[in-house]
């Protein structure tokens, strides 16, 4: 829970830094690269997140590999969390961050999972009607699941909205089942 709170306030921090710079975008961009890189190459994921090594050795590595793909915010704001021992905060803070950006955007993003996938065209339209009775702009992410039969699952936030066969066969069971029990006491009286 601490983790969640103290990377929460240095993407604060640094959302806060990039917007006065008016360069939120740029370094939602160098954030991405930065965690994307570090977390595709095994070694380096040791090397910055292992808590023995040394706050100069990550600095130094960042520095060669980063310094100048940077902004100097950006970068400063790298050798802070190593100096500050927080470098294994970094994808929760790349994560709020990106929840700062879609704030501001008045995006949200939406979890749909289907049977089969969507093409394009049917993914712009669930975006749509999700703008709709949203109001708000909408990230879809798709995710697959053969098991719902069909239909779509719906998640934005904490409202879930599942329009799956599955489900709807759940429910059909549960009516039958229901109204078979009262049948069945109905004709035994």
């Amino acid at each position: 829970m601490l983790a969640n709170q103290l990377a929460l306030k240095y993407a604060q921090a640094i959302f806060e830094l990039a917007s006065e710079k008016d360069k939120v975008a740029e370094a939602h961009e160098q954030l991405v690269m930065v965690e994307t890189t570090i977390a595709g190459h095994e070694e380096f994921a040791k090397l910055i997140y292992h808590p023995r090594i040394p706050a100069a050795a990550k600095s130094e590595t960042l520095s060669k590999v980063f310094f100048q793909e940077l902004t100097d915010f950006v970068y400063k704001f790298l050798l802070l969390l190593v100096n500050k021992r927080r470098e294994s905060l970094l994808p929760a803070i790349v994560r709020e961050f990106q929840n700062f950006v879609n704030q501001a955007n008045q995006v949200i993003e939406a979890e749909v999972t289907t049977a089969l996938p969507l093409s394009d065209a049917e993914q712009q339209a669930l975006a749509a009607k999700l703008k709709m009775a949203t109001g708000k702009n909408v990230l879809v992410k798709m995710q697959l699941n053969s098991a719902i039969l069909g239909g779509v699952i719906v998640k934005i936030g904490d409202k879930l909205i599942d329009g799956s066969v599955l489900r709807q066969l759940q429910v059909l069971k549960t009516s039958l089942l229901n109204s078979g029990a009262k049948i069945g006491v109905t004709n035994q009286v």
